[in-house]
């Protein structure tokens, strides 16, 4: 039995090496192998090629023209490439996925592990993976709000007539449904808690718990809101920050303290903020204060119009200040009795 076994795979292997290249026993003419080339390259079988020229030796004198179709044959393997990249995308943008994917496995069949199309066909999967996910939770959500609207309408169909059989049966199934896609909704809440998506683990425990109130779910959905808060003022704090930084720059006061003012009413706590209003504040209260004893001197000299001016600019960073408002109201009290003069003469 062994014997017989033995033959017959020594036939088989016998057999294959004689109808490919693969077998380094038997290699084929050269009138043979440029036939082949031209075939396969019409077909665009790429890594038939490479492997029938790997077991050729170079240094082979028989085999010249063999090797010296290589420049054509990588310039037709670049087009290949090119107009199949070309024509899935196209499928893409038409949204072919399926015909897309089987233009890259038939390229692919052709000339394996070629990078760019392995790494543009594993994008267009996991591309496709992802739109599919959306949808099947958008399908899921709009079928839980649907459920959802009709429970109120179940309810007083059970309390009109409780004993009608097609009604209850109706009803029966849709509790089940009910029950089911709040099931469904819990595991997307569960996953996308896993993902760190807390909106969509927001939405789905929040429709789960609608169509199935528990305790648990009303802890999570709690929980969640707890840290969404969280984060939302967590980004606006940053935002107020970077608003703080721009004003301050630009030595636009006023925003600067709008900025830091906004952001501890939203978190009290923060320290840095706290720090920058306090600095800020005594940066006002130098320059307001350098501004007054400016404008009072050019006023000594008789330069109304260049003090009101500085007062003015001082009134901008503190505009509640009442030494500047009067000194401001004298000044222009002064300015407009020198007009009159003027005028009079």
């Amino acid at each position: 039995m062994n014997i017989f076994y033995n033959l017959n795979h020594l036939i088989f292997i016998v057999v294959t090496c004689s109808t490919i290249y693969s077998c380094a026993l038997i290699k084929p003419s050269p009138e043979s192998l440029n036939q082949d080339i031209m075939r396969w390259l019409a077909n665009n079988e790429f890594d038939k090629i490479n492997n029938a020229i790997q077991n050729i030796n170079k240094e082979d004198i028989k085999y010249k023209s063999a090797f010296e179709m290589a420049t054509s044959i990588d310039s037709k393997k670049n087009i290949f490439i090119e107009r199949t990249s070309a024509s899935a995308k196209k499928h893409i943008l038409a949204n072919e996925w399926q015909l897309a994917l089987d233009i890259y496995n038939d390229a692919l069949n052709k000339i394996a592990k070629e990078p760019r199309l392995s790494i543009e066909k594993n994008n267009l999967i996991l591309e496709r993976d992802n739109q599919v996910t959306a949808l099947r939770k958008e399908l899921l959500i709009n079928r839980a709000n649907a459920l959802i609207s009709y429970k109120k309408t179940y309810e007083k169909l059970h309390k009109i007539i409780p004993h009608d059989y097609n009604a209850q049966l109706d009803i029966k199934r849709y509790n089940k449904n009910r029950l089911a896609v709040a099931e469904h909704l819990e595991l997307c809440g569960d996953q996308a808690i896993k993902n760190n998506e807390h909106n969509l683990a927001n939405e789905c425990y929040s429709l789960s718990n609608k169509l199935k109130p528990t305790e648990h779910k009303n802890n999570l959905i709690a929980q969640i809101q707890r840290n969404l808060k969280a984060k939302s003022n967590s980004k606006r704090n940053s935002e107020l920050l970077k608003a703080y930084e721009k004003a301050y720059i630009h030595h636009q006061y006023n925003k600067a303290l709008s900025h830091l003012n906004e952001l501890l009413t939203i978190n009290p706590a923060h320290t840095e903020a706290a720090n920058l209003l306090q600095t800020l504040n005594s940066e006002i209260k130098t320059l307001t204060l350098n501004k007054i004893n400016q404008g009072k001197e050019l006023y000594s000299k008789k330069k109304i119009k260049e003090a009101l001016e500085i007062w003015q600019q001082a009134l901008e960073f503190d505009p509640e200040n009442r030494e500047l408002i009067s000194l401001i109201s004298r000044a222009e009290k002064v300015t407009k009795k020198i007009h009159s003069l003027e005028k009079s003469q």
